[in-house]
């Protein structure tokens, strides 16, 4: 059996105080997860929006792999946290039940069934966007304040 040896993430981390990601890399990340519905909602007018959330990806890939590199090794410290895991299902459910509100919504009021994924994609942005900021919140709030 391979033998590992745990090593802190304290240790991982650079000296000093860790600052937080600047404020549009999470609109960035907003939109990342609006834009499937953004897609659905304008892909028959529009069809190069279909690139939408192919070009939202590349972009994001390209600034993980380069200015965001040194920010990879806190991302196993990140996951571990149970405020991240929770993160993730709170975006599930609240995408889940905006969806069928909105279903609900759109039986009895017929105009606003035209625009469900708009609304949805406008919602998964705000949401997710202000997630993944309260997200790093915590996250930096409890390292700084260990390393402290």
């Amino acid at each position: 059996m391979l033998k590992t040896d745990f090593i802190p993430v304290a240790q991982l981390l650079p000296e000093g105080r860790i600052t937080g990601l600047p404020a549009w890399y999470f609109v960035l990340v907003g939109l990342l997860a609006a834009s499937g519905d953004l897609t659905v909602q304008f892909q028959d007018r529009y069809p190069w929006v279909a690139l939408l959330p192919l070009v939202v990806l590349a972009v994001h890939l390209v600034l993980w792999s380069t200015m965001l590199a040194r920010r990879r090794r806190l991302l196993r410290a990140v996951w571990r946290r149970k405020q991240a895991l929770g993160l993730v299902a709170t975006l599930f459910v609240a995408r889940l039940l905006v969806q069928l509100g909105l279903t609900r919504l759109t039986d009895s009021v017929a105009p606003l069934h035209s625009y469900t994924h708009l609304i949805l994609g406008l919602v998964m942005l705000v949401v997710t966007t202000v997630g993944a900021w309260f997200d790093q919140w915590l996250v930096l709030r409890v390292v700084n304040k260990d390393r402290a």
